[in-house]
């Protein structure tokens, strides 16, 4: 099952690493910029970087899900012939069902990484003293989902524009 959406197991561990990349460099940035400029109010800072990074995670993810490499020519390969086997008739039919499974799952990631955290997430973190750490990490792992599920229905995409053989 691995194999068949390898797309997004790359996707998905890039978006990763980016995520573990960038979030310490943008943090720090910006803590530079309070420093520096003597900001009254900090919060309105923190607030900042929350919806920084909201946005860089999500278009870094789009950036991931669209990018057409051998991985995603591979697992298009190979949910095409897996559609195929499970029925031979109607290949095209379950192809396009998948697709609209898996753009809709990457499309609810990505609303959920422009969201706040749900309360539990906040209130877990107030109370191990981190609750500013809340928004970044519930970003970061919806970005994260968008990234696999989008690479996916890039991969099906393609699967359902190969002409039949």
């Amino acid at each position: 099952m691995l194999r068949l959406f390898q797309a997004g197991v790359i996707a998905a561990s890039i978006q990763c690493v980016a995520i573990v990349v960038l979030s310490p460099l943008v943090i720090l940035y910006l803590q530079h910029q309070i420093e520096d400029l003597k900001v009254p109010n900090p919060d309105t800072m923190t607030l900042n970087t929350t919806s920084l990074l909201r946005l860089v995670y999500l278009a870094i993810a789009i950036g991931l899900a669209s990018t057409k490499h051998r991985f995603v020519d591979l697992t298009a390969m190979r949910i095409r012939g897996a559609c195929r086997r499970l029925d031979p008739s109607g290949a095209d039919h379950a192809v396009d069902t998948l697709f609209v499974c898996l753009l809709m799952a990457a499309i609810g990631f990505a609303a959920l990484t422009l969201r706040s955290p749900p309360a539990f997430l906040t209130g877990f973190g107030w109370h191990f003293g981190a609750s500013d750490a809340a928004p970044i990490i519930w970003s970061g792992i919806m970005s994260v989902g968008v990234a696999s599920f989008g690479a996916n229905a890039h991969a099906t995409a393609q699967a359902a524009s190969e002409p039949r053989r």
